[in-house]
């Protein structure tokens, strides 16, 4: 579908968004950014070679919003409090809840017909009764802010769906393994304990590509759909593959995991210190050792959709990214 009514993506100029927009733009949609700084949002959309229309403004703002889906027919949500390493986050849950029902709110009253909210994975742990002690307020906030979004769905003829992508890599990413390649091509980072613990991650333009077939999908209404590109991978796996892509032998010893440990330990008492630089902590540790795969094959089926990729095929582009460095040629 080209031209027509504008699409809203809130959060443009986040990771996911900017690459969201340049998928919109790319398909010849009328993209309306909306972020907190208007800059950024602008930035988002000339980067997909076709200016857009973009709005300044805080999803925790009523009246901004509503500017903002004046006209639209389609919005996609994801705007929100990031993931931080610690457990409790009450930004997140005030960001991501009250800002998901500002954002229905306003889409209901423009008289959109489709809003797709890109959720987490990790919402998925709060479905089946009450969630594990180690499920923090992220997660939590995903998850209510999830049930806002399907319960609005059919009001005032608008449509909804919910994604929840295992967390997402590609250029521009952040996180637990962008934070590794740095320290890795840094050589700032030892030898990881063996860590043979599986975990999901999904591409975004995988993310993308899904969000936008589940607004034009007549099976999308009212399902809340994971998504994966359905490799298993584990923190061994990902650390080999980052020193080959450098070009480099990684070392043939392990940190030992109490050392490893004690340091996760260290850095979570820095983070309650203030010590800003201190990205990791404890909650590093338990998602390093404890498996986090999901199932993802419903939207495969419904959607007839199937994962480009997965993370080994584009270190070379976000190593290059992360770091300016040109990765070692494939033998």
């Amino acid at each position: 579908m080209t031209g027509g009514q504008p699409v809203l993506v809130t959060g443009a100029s986040g990771f996911i968004g900017r690459h969201l927009c340049r998928h919109l733009q790319a398909g010849g949609r009328p993209v309306r950014g909306y972020s907190r700084s208007g800059r950024d949002s602008a930035t988002a959309l000339r980067s997909a070679q076709n200016d857009g229309e973009h709005f300044r403004g805080d999803i925790l703002d009523p009246d901004a919003l509503r500017a903002a889906c004046e006209g639209v027919g389609v919005a996609f949500h994801l705007a929100g409090a990031a993931q931080t390493a610690d457990l409790r986050n009450p930004q997140a849950m005030k960001t991501n809840v009250e800002g998901t029902r500002n954002l229905l709110a306003a889409a209901r009253a423009a008289g959109a017909r489709r809003l797709v909210f890109v959720s987490s994975a990790l919402a998925a742990e709060f479905d089946h009764g009450q969630a594990p002690n180690r499920a923090g307020d992220y997660a939590r906030s995903k998850w209510k802010a999830e049930r806002l979004v399907l319960e609005a769905n059919g009001a005032d003829g608008l449509l909804t769906t919910v994604l929840r992508p295992a967390p997402v890599y590609g250029p521009g990413m952040k996180g637990g393994i962008a934070r590794m390649i740095r320290l890795i091509h840094a050589r700032r980072l030892p030898p990881l304990p063996k860590l043979d613990r599986g975990f999901s991650l999904a591409g975004v333009d995988d993310v993308c590509r899904a969000a936008i077939l589940a607004s034009e999908s007549l099976l999308a209404p009212g399902q809340c759909w994971l998504l994966t590109d359905l490799e298993r991978y584990t923190a061994n796996a990902v650390e080999q593959a980052v020193y080959d892509a450098l070009g480099r032998k990684k070392p043939g010893w392990r940190t030992p995991a109490v050392v490893f440990f004690a340091a996760s330990a260290m850095l979570q008492l820095g983070r309650l210190a203030g010590w800003k630089k201190a990205e990791s902590g404890l909650q590093t540790w338990r998602n390093l050792t404890r498996e986090r795969t999901w199932q993802a094959q419903d939207i495969f089926e419904e959607l007839d959709f199937r994962p480009s990729g997965v993370l080994y095929e584009q270190l070379p582009e976000i190593i290059r990214d992360l770091t300016g460095q040109q990765p070692a040629p494939r033998e």
